[in-house]
């Protein structure tokens, strides 16, 4: 004889008690992470800002949808090559283009944190975590 799980509603009952629990209760939500090419370091997607490198330069992307293989800077490390005035490591990070990321950095901070509204989170995918 085969036992049926009873269903309420969203709720499915638990093995053992007899009490209905939420059928997705439990489960951590996957958030991805991204490394800063400059500190190496793992962090949250939502915590690091994207550039892509375009035909000829870099562009800061700030809603993450611009198309190609983004690269990834913590805030930390790009306030701190802002306010330093040390290019060493972004021209070990960015080779040529070390001037011009200079200028991204420091516009992608004066734009402060991305914080979308719930309905932006949805159509953007999700950037939303924390």
């Amino acid at each position: 004889m085969i036992a049926a799980r009873a269903t309420i509603s969203g709720t499915s009952a638990g093995p053992a008690s007899g009490t209905a629990t939420p059928t997705g209760a439990g489960k951590d939500r996957h958030v991805p992470m991204r490394r800063c090419v400059m500190c190496r370091t793992s962090q949250p997607q939502a915590d690091l800002l994207r550039f892509v490198r375009g035909e000829s330069e870099y562009r800061f992307d700030a809603r993450r949808r611009l198309g190609g293989r983004g690269t990834w800077v913590c805030r930390p490390c790009a306030a701190s090559t802002v306010a330093s005035g040390n290019d060493k490591r972004l021209r070990s990070a960015f080779r040529g283009q070390a001037l011009n990321m200079r200028e991204l950095l420091d516009d992608a901070l004066a734009a402060g944190p991305r914080r979308p509204s719930a309905t932006t989170a949805r159509r953007d995918g999700g950037m939303d975590v924390r």
